[in-house]
């Protein structure tokens, strides 16, 4: 599975592989090695931390629905509510922990990228209105595989936001790989802890709107 939600029922500890790792196990014991593409480097042994599933198993069964579709969108309105909840106050103030200690960079940025697939890039073009206006920046957007192909320009004064419900669609992760080296501040909005998105970006919102298990899109756009 490409989804710790597939072990809720066993566990809710999981630790991720990074890439070019290899897990042994052996006599009860666990390590892990980080296998360079360069022949000369040596096998380092790596540690990687154990972390905790915030899910339960409930959340990833169908319940009375027929199917995961139909209970994903029956759930809809408390998702909402449930992405909005510590976030938006009574005074009408917006505070996204994830992202708090970087504002003061947001804020002398050149420009937000915002890098997206499918219908997380339909959300990213709805919210472009709203974003320019709160931050006064230029909003550009990118459908990530065009990004990738034109090899876009990126600057150390840049912001680019990667939002993916999964954490995890490869044309977005490579965008993000592809923007890491060149020195812009990366940010990830998904729906997944512990996604490659989320572990691979400076900082960071979870929507926090609850598993989607159903291939139509439910939550992407919370």
């Amino acid at each position: 599975a490409s989804d710790a939600a597939a072990i809720i029922e066993h566990t809710k500890q999981v630790l991720f592989l990074e890439d070019d790792d290899v897990a042994v196990v052996k006599d009860g014991a666990l390590t892990i090695h980080s296998i360079t593409r360069n022949d000369s480097a040596e096998n380092i042994e790596q540690k990687r931390e154990v972390q905790n599933l915030n899910m339960e198993l409930q959340q990833i069964m169908k319940g009375n629905f027929k199917t995961f579709m139909q209970k994903e969108i029956f759930e809809q309105p408390e998702s909402a509510v449930n992405t909005m909840r510590g976030r938006v106050l009574p005074s009408g103030e917006v505070v996204l922990g994830g992202i708090k200690d970087y504002v003061a960079d947001i804020k002398r940025c050149r420009r937000l990228i915002m890098i997206a697939c499918g219908t997380s890039y339909h959300s990213a073009i709805a919210c472009r209105q709203i974003l320019e206006e709160l931050s006064e920046l230029p909003v550009v957007l990118e459908l990530a595989s065009d990004f990738l192909d034109r090899k876009t320009p990126i600057f150390r004064d840049d912001v680019c936001i990667f939002v993916s419900q999964s954490g995890e669609t490869a044309d977005t992760l490579m965008a993000l790989r592809y923007c890491k080296p060149r020195g812009a501040l990366l940010i990830g909005v998904t729906n997944t802890v512990g996604s490659s998105i989320c572990r691979e970006s400076h900082c960071g919102i979870h929507i926090n709107a609850g598993p989607e298990i159903g291939v139509a899109s439910t939550k992407a756009s919370h």
